[in-house]
């Protein structure tokens, strides 16, 4: 059955007037073809770019109506890849064997990059400390699910129609506690090549019984919406995701749950954690130590001494096993917001102590996922810590903007910006498992890579003839011969070919399948 699909372009543009000179590339798709006879989607686009750089073009497909482009498009040859000239009628040959295992309804999305290296630079120099402010003052007073539950569905509203507003993929994340029902907030950026790895950025927005939270944790709040804000105008190869969390002050409710439900096959590279972030005091004395952190941390508390216990810092945790996340971090804040003053805090992996684990990055350390605390150092800096006097008029938004800035700096580089659009397909398949015509026939293939031969070598195989088809990176058939699998072996003269990865197919006529090889 040969058919064409319903077809439709979306395109995703870059929001940046710094970026209005260079253009993203743009790519259209122009027809879709399914073969599900022989198992095969030919995808027909154009392409183009202002500047006439070479591209590089990406296949994604999903099964799940576009909220995941998870399913396996290795096999797809043609116009795909790096570099791509731009032009029309360019053309991908998918053979789908093996990846889309049900009838249904499919996505298929078209990513076009031009490898223009963005600076998060552009991102940072967004952050409005005015807006900051102005958000701080919508949420500001007690987020109590027991002495003040309107105002804290007021913030959990405020979060979740900020996350629409950003086009985020936004939900409600629910649990139960003590009668009551907890909320996280989540929205998500998914990623262009990659979404199955994952930067967070995350702080919590309840409060305790009596305090208003204008720093724990209203500063991280609206930290969170203001790096959802910057970084939601622009593309990424992996995913972004912002997260509210619920009933920290009830014992890191809503994160320990969180954690203990990620949906399998996430990798979270990265948790950028908020923790009060907004209290700066350059008064001598202003900053103090929790019992023995001079003799874990000599040189961050020598850094403090060195400032007279001045509370003008960022204070950058991590365990040892994290360092490089929070070496991330540290380096980001020097470009990015360099009047912020950072100190390092990485505690041993095996005794950490519990004054470093009273935010919501706890259980992603439990759970071996590189986190970040960054605070302001909470009690032992702002004398307003959970007191009714945790008001908008005792922070310093200078302050709470760099750390911002350096926080958007970090996930921008951890997510790798991508300069690109897309253009998206669905289409439809129509046959069940029951009808997939996958070869029935074991054999193994050597050496891989290869070089000068491939040996291929046939175990049981029901078919007692076979045409075997070698497929160029660009799609054309440079092979192709029938074979005996009762042989047991054959041997594949390939010391002709240009080096490159190409695609050993294997057929009876009605059921398929296929390798990826390599050729050097």
């Amino acid at each position: 059955m040969r058919y064409a699909n319903l077809i439709f372009p979306f395109f995703l543009f870059i929001c940046s007037n710094a970026l209005s000179q260079n253009e993203p590339p743009t790519i259209i798709i122009q027809e879709v073809v399914v073969d599900e006879e022989n198992q095969i989607i030919t995808i027909q686009y154009d392409l183009s770019d202002e500047e006439d750089e070479e591209i590089e073009v990406f296949l994604r497909a999903s099964g799940d109506e576009g909220q995941s482009y998870t399913i396996s498009t290795d096999a797809a040859t043609g116009d795909i890849g790096f570099p791509i000239t731009p032009g029309n009628g360019k053309e991908i040959v998918w053979p789908y064997t093996g990846e889309i295992g049900t009838a249904g309804n499919y996505q298929l999305k078209l990513i076009a990059d031009d490898h223009l290296v963005l600076d998060p630079a552009l991102l940072t120099a967004q952050v409005d400390s005015n807006l900051l402010k102005e958000r701080l003052e919508n949420i500001i007073g007690v987020r109590h699910y027991i002495s003040n539950p309107d105002n804290l569905n007021r913030c959990r509203d405020t979060l979740e129609s900020a996350f629409q507003t950003y086009g985020l993929e936004t939900f409600r994340q629910n649990f139960p506690y003590a009668g009551t029902t907890g909320q996280n907030i989540i929205g998500t950026l998914s990623g262009t090549t990659d979404e199955e790895d994952i930067i967070i950025i995350d702080g919590h927005y309840d409060t305790v019984s009596n305090a208003p939270g204008a720093d724990d944790n209203g500063s991280a709040t609206v930290g969170v919406m203001e790096a959802a804000r910057i970084l939601s105008q622009f593309r990424f190869k992996k995913s972004l995701r912002f997260i509210g969390f619920d009933l920290e002050e009830a014992g890191l409710r809503g994160s320990i749950y969180y954690v203990d439900h990620l949906t399998e096959g996430e990798n979270i590279e990265g948790v950028l954690n908020m923790e009060m972030i907004a209290y700066y005091s350059d008064q001598p004395n202003s900053q103090t130590l929790p019992n023995g952190f001079e003799i874990l941390f000599p040189t961050a508390a020598a850094q403090v001494i060195e400032q007279e216990y001045r509370g003008n810092f960022i204070t950058n945790t991590s365990t040892q096993n994290f360092a490089s996340l929070g070496n991330a971090f540290y380096e980001a804040a020097a470009t990015y917001a360099p009047a912020l003053r950072v100190i390092n805090v990485s505690a041993p992996d095996a005794i950490v102590p519990p004054d470093l684990l009273r935010s919501d990055h706890a259980p992603f350390w439990e759970a071996g996922i590189p986190a970040l605390m960054l605070t302001d150092g909470a009690n032992f800096r702002n004398p307003n810590y959970h007191l009714s006097s945790d008001t908008i008029g005792t922070l310093n938004f200078t302050f709470m903007s760099q750390v911002v800035q350096a926080i958007i700096g970090t996930a921008a580089e951890l997510a790798e910006p991508q300069h690109s659009t897309e253009a998206l397909a669905s289409i439809q398949i129509t046959v069940g498992q029951h009808d997939l015509h996958e070869l029935d026939c074991l054999y193994t293939l050597s050496p891989i890579p290869a070089r000068e031969q491939l040996l291929i070598q046939f175990g049981e195989c029901h078919s007692q003839t076979l045409l075997l088809e070698l497929i160029a990176p660009q799609g054309n058939v440079v092979h192709k011969e029938h074979i005996i699998p009762s042989v047991s072996k054959k041997e594949l003269k390939t010391g002709h070919l240009p080096p490159g990865t190409y695609w050993l197919r294997l057929s009876d006529g009605h059921h398929f399948s296929n390798q990826k090889i390599i050729l050097l």
